[in-house]
């Protein structure tokens, strides 16, 4: 798993970050960071909010297009901004004592995919 996928998690967690992935956001939303050109740079990754099936949140990891890693700008150059490094879906409805154990679920089975498409 690449430096970048690692801090980015790191950040989501330590951050306390996960719990905006239980706000309502709309579909193509950006969950985390905050979506600025700074904290685009910065992470280099995004998480957006996908679609409310069943009680369960799709989630995609994406690059955003200010990325400066040489694996994540390949990427990109090839797939689009909007393309998905991985997919994840998170359970909605969770107590607030588990939240953080659902995203960090959700973005573990998001490190296969990663390693497999970046590297």
């Amino acid at each position: 798993m690449s430096k970048v996928f690692k801090e980015f998690k790191k950040h989501i967690v330590s951050g306390n970050l996960y719990k905006k992935f239980f706000n309502n956001q709309n579909p193509g939303q950006c969950i985390v960071p905050n979506n600025t050109k700074v904290e685009n740079a910065k992470h280099q990754l995004r998480v957006d909010a996908g679609e409310v099936i069943d009680g369960y949140k799709n989630i995609y990891l994406q690059v955003n297009s200010e990325a400066k890693n040489t694996a994540l700008k390949k990427f990109k150059s090839k797939h689009g901004s909007d393309a998905n490094v991985a997919t994840a879906k998170i359970k909605v409805d969770v107590p607030e004592d588990k939240q953080e154990e659902e995203v960090e679920g959700a973005l573990e089975s998001m490190t296969e995919q990663y390693s497999s498409k970046i590297g």
